[in-house]
């Protein structure tokens, strides 16, 4: 028996909550001992050297077994297409009441159709798909672009909150796919803050401005974004972001681009960035690197940006 103290939605009594993670990856591993700490968690990943590599972690032996034993199903999967994989196979094994939590960053139609399916099983539904990387994950400083009706977001708020800290839940709308319709949009602009602000650089570097100088004076300046905050530095020092792939980044921008066709919003620029990412791809094949697209920059231009 799992014994963990949780809070109905009233939060007037404390009551016993099952919470089981599906997705014990790069993102996954570090939110599931987190919750560890203060909830009962059993994991589950189809990947086998996962639970080689955390056999201190409690393991379910299937999705099943797992659904079948969770309170709250939380799902931290690579995208829309393993989403779909797992949340079919456990819906119909989840207990009546029982709440599924997404933190996947997916597909807007795909996160629709399935919550859809959950109502006609007694299944409330909160996607919260995470901004942040590895390390916040580890450090509990994620931020969460949260949507569902208020009661169920109101049940999984004692579980996010020890995911991030004040300010990091943010409220995206009542409809499940709302979260991820921001998470991709927030996402699509980063990746076209990345390459801009590298353009920039190898412009500068190109006519003798040194990358590092140039850096420090754009962050500052009318054109600074969070990339050029937070992310330049590591690209300056040939840190290319290899927590997440290239082929996941044009997956994100291809959803991006069927989202835009569906508000009949043009995006010349959106669209110019997604065409740099697909050719990444088709440069280096599926590898991890979010900053890909700007290797590919830099080959083109026959120069490396880094630390001078």
């Amino acid at each position: 028996m799992w014994h963990s103290a949780g809070m109905d939605p009233d939060r007037s009594r404390a009551v016993a909550v099952r919470i089981g993670v599906v997705g014990v990856g790069r993102m996954g591993e570090p939110i599931a001992r987190t919750l560890t700490g203060s909830h009962s968690v059993k994991v589950f990943d189809t990947d086998p050297a996962r639970k080689v590599a955390a056999p201190d972690l409690a393991w379910a032996d299937t999705v099943r077994e797992l659904a079948a034993a969770s309170d709250v199903f939380v799902t931290v999967l690579p995208g829309p297409v393993e989403l779909r994989q797992v949340v079919v196979e456990a819906l119909p094994l989840l207990p009546a009441g029982a709440l599924w939590l997404d933190l996947t960053s997916g597909d807007p139609a795909v996160t629709r159709d399935l919550a859809s399916h959950a109502v006609q099983h007694d299944v409330a539904v909160v996607s919260a798909p995470m901004g942040g990387s590895v390390d916040e994950a580890a450090q509990n400083t994620l931020v969460f672009f949260v949507s569902g009706h208020d009661l169920a977001v109101a049940r999984v708020l004692p579980i996010l909150e020890n995911l991030t800290q004040d300010g990091g839940i943010r409220r995206a709308g009542t409809r499940a796919e709302d979260g991820q319709i921001v998470k991709l949009l927030a996402n699509g602009l980063w990746f076209a803050h990345a390459v801009a602000a590298a353009e920039a650089l190898l412009i500068g570097q190109g006519l003798g401005i040194s990358p590092t100088e140039l850096h420090y004076l754009l962050r500052d300046s009318a054109g600074g974004s969070r990339f050029l905050d937070e992310h330049a530095g590591r690209l300056l020092q040939g840190d290319y972001l290899t927590t997440f792939g290239v082929d996941r980044v044009v997956e994100e921008l291809d959803t991006i681009t069927t989202m835009a066709r569906i508000a009949q919003v043009p995006t010349a620029l959106l669209d110019a960035s997604s065409s740099l990412h697909h050719a990444a791809l088709d440069h280096y094949g599926p590898e991890l690197g979010e900053l890909l697209a700007v290797k590919l920059l830099e080959h083109r231009t026959g120069r490396q940006l880094r630390l001078d």
